[in-house]
């Protein structure tokens, strides 16, 4: 038996808090590309569609409550929880996230603006009421997510039919974390991920993790 086998398995939202407080980064799932990251997946006595069904709402209702962020800065399919004491490091290190100047360096794509610019103007939106191409969704709203323009503000509804999100600006919800992050440097925020990140794989270094988090070549 291994030591992380001894450890006690989580079971409650406060206990994935303080098991996301503790390693500061996990996927939801366990993900084969990213294997050697922790997972709270791996850290419950739940495996696959088990470990979703009961975990589904704490994702929600923990990043709701903002006790931790939970969102797709890896890749679409590899949503991750963060803790909202490396949130700031995280937020700082993708350097300008100014939505617009995003767009004009071809860094975010005009229907990503356009949802962007939705929700600025007229506060947090349902997914249904967006302004989305059709089939569009994944896609954009990882980018931003990535980006740390949007995340989840609340819940449409909890049952079939009436389960949904309600997006706003991330900076909004996260403003402490935003406010901390502008006093870090980029370079500092890139080096402090990447010493995380390498608690868990030694041979990861700052490009690895810029390739990852899909940070601009300069920051």
């Amino acid at each position: 038996m291994t030591e992380a086998d001894e450890k006690p398995l989580i079971s409650t939202p406060e206990q994935c808090v303080e098991f996301v407080n503790q390693v500061q980064i996990c996927t939801w799932r366990q993900n084969a590309r990213f294997k050697w990251m922790p997972s709270l997946e791996m850290a419950t006595p739940w495996r696959g569609m088990q470990l979703t069904h009961e975990t589904w709402f704490w994702k929600d209702d923990l990043h709701i409550s903002r006790s931790l962020y939970f969102g797709m800065l890896i890749a679409p399919d590899t949503p991750v929880f963060v803790s909202r004491r490396f949130l700031p490091a995280l937020i700082a290190a993708q350097g300008d996230i100014d939505a617009e100047s995003l767009h004009e360096t071809g860094l975010l794509a005009s229907n990503a603006i356009r949802v962007y610019r939705h929700i600025e103007q007229h506060g947090p939106t349902a997914t249904a009421a967006l302004p989305w191409q059709q089939g569009s969704r994944m896609l954009y709203l990882a980018t931003l997510q990535q980006k740390f323009l949007l995340t989840k503000y609340d819940l449409t509804g909890r049952t079939r039919g009436k389960y949904g999100y309600r997006w706003c600006l991330c900076e909004d919800a996260f403003a402490e974390s935003f406010e901390q992050a502008q006093r870090l440097r980029v370079l500092e925020a890139r080096e402090q991920v990447t010493r995380v990140f390498a608690n868990y794989n030694p041979e990861i270094t700052v490009d690895i993790v810029r390739k990852m988090l899909r940070w601009p070549t300069e920051g």
